[in-house]
């Protein structure tokens, strides 16, 4: 469920009154949300599109040429195919009724990490996120210095770099920040026993949880499925210890993946039922609705189409109960009608739903911010096996190529596998010039 402008201005105060700026309030939606920096800062205000178009023509009044919100709805969705890309006075006037920088307003992909004088998080600690905003961590000591004492402050910094790398696997890929994850997890674990309360000490273990569960889905993403499977039950260990139901079910969740990558749906559903069965009415919508997603999916692979389908619906029901102020930051990623889409569409393909799965994907791809480099490869290659099951090769040729791309970029083995796969579904079609152009593509490049 889509949330209101109201609803954001609800938790932009929320955070203004903690002593939030503006900026930071935008920077923190742009990793939590995706948003692109236009809509982020808007929001942060907890403006409609229609009140921004009302405050510019109050400052800039124009009796022939009134800006309407149907134009402010351009510039945000830019650089879209249906956007319109805006002036430097409009962004000006923009970063004015917003109260930050033009240039702030641009998003766009970030490559200072080809500077060879970029220092990485921990180190300087400043780093350049994904959207062009910086995130500043003073509380953490450079790296091979210890810690003496664990503070709130020191576990808030522990979770505000694990969000980096989260991030930057979006963007990047799983092999851009395995190291550092596994770094960052051995060091939360060394001055585990250095926290000032007990409540501290809980936050840093779930904090190590949370970094334990992104651990395990970059070593899913590199097909390391045993590796994945320690992490995950660290994860899960963590979230028993702290009573957390949500990181336990999440995590459990997790592992459900290494046996849905392998093709066996009855480990998964088994893993699956445990999971919700912790997850009960108590966890978060976005946590339950992404285990039914799962469970349709595991039903896809076991040819129970009907069972997956009524576990999908089930997925749609609790999804509409979402609230991102009451989801866990790490659960960001599931609040968003992108991510929603994304999974429905691959879910009905696994089903063998190839028509309503092509209307999702596409739902999910307008709405999939850049930044999310590796959910949309997995997208279009889900867009691809469903063209394949309707025989529309050229249309499934297109969306592999693209898919391809963006799984070269990240370096995802899994997505690389997938495209492998799909060339043997694309076995009875090879005297068609596209499968064979995509052939040479997967396959010798």
């Amino acid at each position: 469920m889509a949330r209101s402008a109201r609803s954001y201005q609800r938790e932009a105060n929320e955070l203004r009154a903690s002593g939030w700026t503006y900026r930071q309030i935008a920077s923190h939606w742009q990793q939590r949300y995706g948003f692109n920096p236009r809509v982020a800062f808007r929001l942060a205000h907890g403006l409609t599109q229609a009140d921004v178009a009302q405050r510019w023509n109050e400052q800039w009044p124009d009796a022939d040429a009134p800006k309407t919100a149907k134009q402010v709805s351009y510039w945000e969705i830019w650089p879209g195919p249906a956007g319109r890309t805006p002036s430097l006075d409009t962004l000006n006037r923009l970063a004015f009724l917003y109260r930050c920088s033009a240039g702030e307003l641009l998003g766009g992909e970030d490559y200072s990490h080809l500077d060879a004088t970029d220092m990485r998080l921990g180190e300087s600690g400043t780093q350049v996120n994904g959207f062009g905003s910086v995130s500043t961590v003073n509380a953490l000591p450079p790296a091979g210095k210890s810690l003496s004492r664990v503070t709130e402050r020191v576990v808030e910094n522990f979770e505000m770099l694990t969000d980096t790398y989260r991030l930057i696997d979006y963007r990047e890929g799983s092999g851009r920040v395995s190291a550092d994850i596994a770094t960052h997890l051995r060091r939360m674990l060394e001055v585990s026993n250095r926290t000032t309360t007990s409540r501290t000490h809980s936050r840093l273990l779930r904090a190590v949880g949370d970094a334990a569960q992104l651990a395990g889905w970059l070593a899913i993403d590199a097909q390391r499925y045993d590796q994945a499977e320690r992490y995950c039950r660290l994860a899960v260990s963590l979230a028993e210890k702290t009573n957390d139901r949500a990181l336990h079910a999440y995590g459990l969740g997790v592992m459900s993946y290494i046996h849905l990558h392998a093709g066996d749906g009855k480990a998964a559903l088994s893993v699956l039922d445990t999971a919700q069965s912790v997850a009960g009415h108590g966890s978060p919508a976005a946590v339950r609705s992404w285990l039914h997603e799962a469970t349709g999916e595991a039903h896809g692979l076991l040819g129970q189409p009907q069972l997956g389908l009524v576990a999908l619906a089930q997925a749609e029901r609790v999804f509409d109960g979402v609230d991102a102020n009451a989801s866990p930051v790490w659960l960001g990623f599931y609040n968003a009608d992108c991510h929603a889409a994304r999974l429905k569409g691959r879910c009905l393909a696994r089903l063998r739903q190839p028509r309503e799965a092509t209307r999702a994907l596409y739902e999910a791809l307008t709405l999939l911010p850049p930044a999310f480099v590796r959910e949309r490869s997995g997208t279009l290659i889900d867009l691809a096996v469903a063209y394949v099951q309707m025989g529309q090769v050229e249309q499934a040729c297109d969306a592999a190529s693209q898919a391809d791309t963006l799984a070269r970029r990240t370096g995802s083995e899994r997505n690389r596998k997938r495209l492998r796969e799909l060339l043997i579904d694309l076995m009875p079609w090879t005297n068609i010039d596209c499968v064979q152009s995509l052939y040479r593509q997967v396959l010798l490049n």
